[in-house]
């Protein structure tokens, strides 16, 4: 085992000290040396404080302060960092944050640090020379200002451009950018202090007109009224002036109504006009509510004058456009009544439908009817209708045999013998120049009183016929036709219209119808020469006569009696036997038998 000798003892005990000696004097240096150093940093830092470099002067004093190897000055430099270092910490934490919260999207808290920031700013500028040119230096070292100024501007940039370039979806969206820019200070507005309202309002009207024009220049006017009513809501939540929306809408709205009145599309305008009033709510008072009004009530005034005037698919479709906007459906019921009476046929056509009816008449309050329709179809299917106040149509059928073609049918009561509908009918023939019917409906049948072909049918009476020339009985005849005990129409008897003469006493009946027999001597003048006397005269020793001239549509072969019918209604020159020019009266015959 190791032991000290005492020598050792001592002589260890005394490196110690000299050891210990050496520390405490390095000690003594450093601190000297160190003291001297804070002394200079300390004068340095006043040096830069007078000479207004207070950035500078507090990094001087911050660093003299950790210098703890003296106390001098101490309270002079706590003093100044009490002054400085608030401020440049502050203003430093602020510039960190405000860029982080930049690049994290946090408006919030970005907000948060303005507030902090103008609060600062608000203490330190009102506060001493000092405070106010370290805030000062400090806003120019961190350029917290022109920073600040970026973030917002970006900001304000990127959300006016979203309602410039139309890019909002809903309402929700334009909430957001309309609370955004809200938020964002007002100074990077502009110095004015309603430069941020009247910014926010003009970019959001801009906006806002942007979207309502497009759909005035491309849109259904449904889209427009949509779009109208979502902008009006919209302003409402942001709290901006919808004025000028009211005026826009009410401008356009209204040329789009006059333009389909105009145009007479009351189809068009009546859509539209439904769809506008959707607005009412938003823009009482607007005149295109006041012309929509009158409109409606002229349009309707103009149907029901149209209806009095039996102009009635008019009318109605005036009614049927106006149904968007007034209940016109009595109003159409009516039209279609007065139409079905006034025009009856319209009924027959819907209770036949897929017949075609080519001869028509009607009759007004006859029969106790209101109205009355006869109409023979292509068929050959006959049709007598009576419509009696609303009630159904009342509808008698009968036929024409063979479909014959018909050239006229009328009523006509003279065929009667009582107060009853007859149909008239005038149809081709091949026998003669008319095929003649009539029916007369009673206790819902129809009844044929009259079948006769004939080149003439009058009334010489009450059911009294006048037939001229009947295929049948009295045929090249004036025949009369009666009705038999069952109202039928038969022959009864010839019509003489004429008076039996001889024709030598021809000159006693100018003008007359009548008829004689007479021998043609010969052919002259396009007629018939007929010698009506012969003398002879002594002084002159030839025979002297008198003439009848017939003329008409008969051939006469000379030496040939005929027996004609006719009037002697004029005279004419002839050359006689002897040369000589008479003038002899001229019988027009009508008629050989």
């Amino acid at each position: 085992m190791f032991k000290f000798t005492v020598y050792r003892k001592v002589n260890m005990s005394r490196n110690f000290f000299l050891l210990m000696l050496v520390i405490l004097l390095g000690l003594v240096s450093t601190k000297i040396v160190l003291a001297h150093e804070k002394i200079d940093t300390y004068n340095e830092a006043v040096k830069l404080f007078r000479s207004g470099e207070l950035v500078a002067a507090e990094e001087k004093f911050h660093a003299a302060k950790l210098n703890v190897s003296v106390t001098d000055h101490n309270k002079d430099i706590n003093f100044m960092l009490s002054i400085l270092s608030p401020i440049r910490e502050v203003m430093e934490d602020l510039d960190e944050k405000a860029a982080d919260y930049n690049e994290g999207n946090d408006l919030d808290n970005l907000i948060k640090i303005y507030d902090r920031w103008k609060e600062s700013e608000k203490k330190w500028v009102s506060g001493t020379n000092v405070q106010k040119d370290m805030y000062g230096e400090m806003v120019a070292l961190t350029k917290l200002d022109t920073d600040m100024k970026g973030y917002f501007s970006t900001i304000k940039k990127e959300n006016l451009d979203k309602l410039m370039n139309d890019t909002a979806n809903d309402i929700s969206e334009e909430e957001e950018i309309f609370t955004v820019l809200n938020k964002i200070p007002a100074e990077y507005y502009g110095s004015r202090l309603s430069a941020k309202t009247e910014a926010i309002q003009s970019s959001f009207k801009n906006y806002y007109a942007a979207k309502i024009n497009k759909m005035v220049e491309t849109g259904t006017v449904s889209s427009i009224i949509d779009e109208g009513s979502r902008q009006f809501s919209a302003l409402r939540i942001l709290s901006l002036d919808s004025s000028w929306l009211e005026k826009t809408l009410d401008s356009n709205l209204l040329r789009i109504v006059k333009a389909a009145i105009d145009k007479k599309d009351y189809g068009a305008f009546a859509e539209a006009a439904n769809s506008i009033k959707k607005l009412e709510a938003n823009m009482n008072g607007a005149d295109v509510f006041a012309y929509i009004e009158k409109t409606t009530s002229d349009l309707f005034v103009k149907a029901e004058n149209l209806t009095e005037a039996n102009k009635y698919e008019d009318a109605i479709s005036i009614f049927e456009a106006l149904k968007p906007l007034k209940d016109t459906t009595e109003s159409i019921a009516s039209a279609n009544l007065a139409w079905d009476k006034y025009e009856p046929i319209r009924v027959l056509k819907r209770l036949y439908p897929g017949k075609e009816f080519p001869n028509v008449i009607n009759e007004k309050n006859k029969w106790g009817a209101d109205s009355v329709v006869a109409a023979i179809s292509k068929d050959g299917g006959i049709y007598f209708g009576k419509l009696t106040g609303e009630e159904a149509m009342v509808v008698t059928e009968g036929s024409i045999e063979g479909a014959a073609s018909i050239n006229k049918l009328a009523f006509n009561s003279n065929f009667s013998t009582s107060d009853k509908p007859v149909l008239y009918i005038e149809a081709k023939s091949t026998e003669r120049k008319h095929h003649y019917i009539a029916y007369e409906v009673s206790g819902g049948s129809m009844g044929k009183i009259l079948d006769v072909e004939a080149d003439k049918l009058t009334f010489e009476s009450e059911q009294v016929l006048v037939v001229d020339n009947p295929v049948g009985q009295g045929e090249g005849e004036l025949a009369y036709f009666e009705p038999d005990g069952s109202g039928e129409y038969q022959f009864s008897s010839i019509n003489v219209d004429y008076v039996d003469i001889q024709v030598t006493d021809i000159a006693n009946y100018y003008g007359e119808k009548v008829r004689f027999t007479a021998f043609a001597d010969t052919v002259q003048n396009g007629g018939a020469l007929v010698t009506l006397s012969e003398t002879y005269n002594n002084s002159t020793g030839l025979w002297e006569k008198t003439y009848l001239l017939l003329k008409g549509d008969s051939d006469f072969t000379i030496y040939e009696n005929y027996t004609v019918i006719g009037t002697f209604n004029s005279y004419e020159d002839i050359t006689d036997e002897n040369g000589e020019s008479v003038r002899v009266p001229v019988f027009h015959v009508e008629k050989v038998e």
